[in-house]
């Protein structure tokens, strides 16, 4: 089964399909053209050359992908499953966010989606979080401009605000287009 983005244990996911995914296109790269070069009497100018270089590509987006998600670790299911019963009706519990902009990366463990609201918890405390409070509600209020933004620190509090939120009826189509902008971010 495929593990979706903002899914439980989607970092680990992608580290481990990032890794294989760079080991497989070294290796399949090596072989094109180890036989190019067997089949062309030990010249390396030929097609399979040509071909073997492009699977640097792809390596490459596959590595780029897991040095970025290298130094996060995916949720615990104790934590998960604390936050899931924590959660208001008609709110949705993304996890395991990691994030890119042009200037940083960041990382959420949590992010819970709907009744008006974006409710994030930062996974480490090193991030600055006006950074992304700002870039998060820049981005959340192009698709949804009623919805508020809230960037948490601490699990207590995250838990707390979650308590706080009353079920209202927002539009779906919104709603949608805010939780796909949340999830097209995560690398």
């Amino acid at each position: 089964m495929k593990i979706q983005r903002g899914e439980f244990g989607y970092i680990k996911a992608r580290k481990r399909k990032a890794l294989l995914g760079t080991v497989l296109m070294a290796l399949l790269g090596i072989a094109v053209f180890l036989t190019g070069l067997f089949l062309n009497k030990m010249s390396n100018q030929n097609i399979f050359t040509v071909i073997a270089v492009l699977f640097v590509l792809p390596g490459a987006k596959y590595l780029v992908a897991y040095i970025v998600t290298f130094p996060y670790r995916s949720v615990e299911r104790a934590r998960y499953e604390k936050a899931e019963k924590a959660l208001p009706e008609g709110m949705k519990l993304y996890t395991d966010l990691v994030i890119t902009s042009p200037e940083k990366v960041m990382h959420l463990d949590f992010a819970a989606v709907g009744n008006g609201y974006v409710i994030c918890l930062l996974g480490q405390r090193k991030q600055d979080l006006s950074y992304v409070r700002k870039y998060l509600t820049e981005g959340v209020h192009n698709w949804g401009s009623e919805y508020k933004v809230k960037i948490i620190e601490s699990e207590k509090t995250f838990l707390g605000e979650l308590a706080g939120v009353k079920p209202c009826e927002m539009d779906e189509e919104e709603e949608e287009h805010v939780k796909s902008y949340l999830t097209s971010l995560i690398v």
